[in-house]
Order: structure tokens, then C-alpha cells, then sequence
């Protein structure tokens, strides 16, 4: 039996048993995100090639109130929130990782959403 088939089988056999499979392998549902009660805040950090930065530091920082401190995942990917009361288009986001400097910040959602997507690209140094 093929590599190929046995992954299509056990895929399968998962999906069939009730589990959930998602196209970049993590489990994320935003559509049932309720952390916190407020607006989620995600995105990823890249280098300027393009490739995922994991166990990067992302701070999502607010006017007023504590700043929010996480770390992106293997592909990159970070999520959170900050608190309901705290609007979006308040909250700085920024990324940085030793041995690279912050080269951009890309917020994709327009202020006021309930799903804030922000892009950090981060280069080598």
C-alpha cells in the first residue's frame, strides 16, 4: 500500500471518528472564539522571505491597560485577546525574536472588527 493511501485512509478513518482536520494543521475555530469575550487579535510572523518565524514574541499593547505578550506557534501563527473594553484600533502590535529586527506590521482588518488580522515580517540581521 502507497504512502499516499495510507495517509487518505488514516485521514479518513480521523475524520469518520468525529475528529476535526484543518488545511494548515492546526485547530483554531474562530467562529466559536469567546476567550476573553472580546475581539481575537491574529496573524503571522514571517521573515521577509515569506517562511514562518516560530517562538517568536508578539506584544499586543493597548492605550490603556497591560500589555499582552505571546508566542507564535510552528507556523507562525499567533491568537489572542486583550479585553473586551479595550477597542481595536487602540492596540499597538508589534513582533521581535533574537538575532532579527522588526522590518514590518501589516493590519489586514479594518479598526472596529471582531477579528483583528496583523502581519509581522521580521529580517535577519
Amino acid at each position: 500500500m502507497s504512502i499516499l493511501i495510507r495517509t487518505l485512509a488514516s485521514a479518513a478513518a480521523a475524520l469518520a471518528l468525529g475528529a476535526t482536520a484543518f488545511a494548515g494543521g492546526d485547530d483554531y475555530d474562530a467562529m466559536n472564539d469567546t476567550e476573553g469575550a472580546g475581539p481575537a487579535y491574529f496573524g503571522f510572523v514571517r521573515d521577509h522571505r515569506g517562511s514562518p518565524v516560530s517562538e517568536a514574541q508578539v506584544f499586543l499593547r493597548p492605550k490603556s491597560g497591560e500589555p499582552v505578550a505571546l508566542k507564535t506557534n510552528v507556523l507562525g501563527l499567533y491568537r489572542s485577546h486583550i479585553n473586551k473594553d479595550v477597542k481595536p484600533e487602540d492596540v499597538t502590535i508589534s513582533c521581535e525574536k533574537s538575532g532579527y529586527r522588526q522590518e514590518r506590521v501589516f493590519r489586514r482588518t479594518e479598526p472596529g472588527a471582531m477579528f483583528i488580522e496583523t502581519d509581522c515580517t521580521l529580517r535577519r540581521l
